[in-house]
């Protein structure tokens, strides 16, 4: 009788031991979960609008596909960028910007960008980005783009923009 009881205590402490770590498991899994379901009032959480990006089509001729700026990091200064397409044989586009708000210009910058082959679209593409520029944030402001390849066609281009203050 003494060796039944020898032999049933190691076999009850696997058992108890056993319990234990299911019920600190189920305790662990119920305080994480209780947790994940209070908002943190920290940080909100917004979710930005899919921007859709259209897809660019075949190259007809020297033109504007895309035209954006980036801002200087702690200024009122920032970079008008382009990217555009041509269908010639040039080398490189000269784009001149030009910001204005009510017709007055405020400010005028020259970019150069080198063509570069696109067979899928038929053509060449560029990219010209301006050095910064100080414009005033807040306002709409007009940038016009004006094109000139190496071979002397030109084209031009226009938007609109409300530069965010620094």
């Amino acid at each position: 009788m003494e060796n039944e009881d020898v032999q049933s205590q190691p076999m009850m402490t696997y058992v108890v031991s056993a319990v234990l770590i299911v019920l600190v498991l189920a305790g662990a899994w119920y305080f994480r979960s209780q947790s994940a379901l209070t908002p943190s009032t920290a940080v909100p959480t917004t979710q930005l609008a899919p921007i859709a990006t259209p897809t660019l089509g075949p190259i007809t001729k020297l033109g504007c596909d895309k035209q954006y700026y980036n801002q200087k990091i702690a200024f009122n200064e920032y970079y008008l960028s382009l990217e555009g397409s041509d269908v010639s044989e040039a080398k490189n586009v000269t784009c001149e910007f030009t910001a204005k708000v009510k017709d007055k210009v405020l400010v005028k910058a020259t970019a150069e960008g080198p063509l570069s082959a696109d067979p899928q679209r038929g053509g060449s593409t560029f990219r010209c980005i301006s050095n910064a520029v100080a414009l005033e944030p807040n306002v709409v402001t007009t940038v016009d783009v004006t094109l000139t390849d190496d071979l002397n066609v030109s084209s031009t281009c226009s938007a609109d923009f409300v530069f965010p203050s620094k």
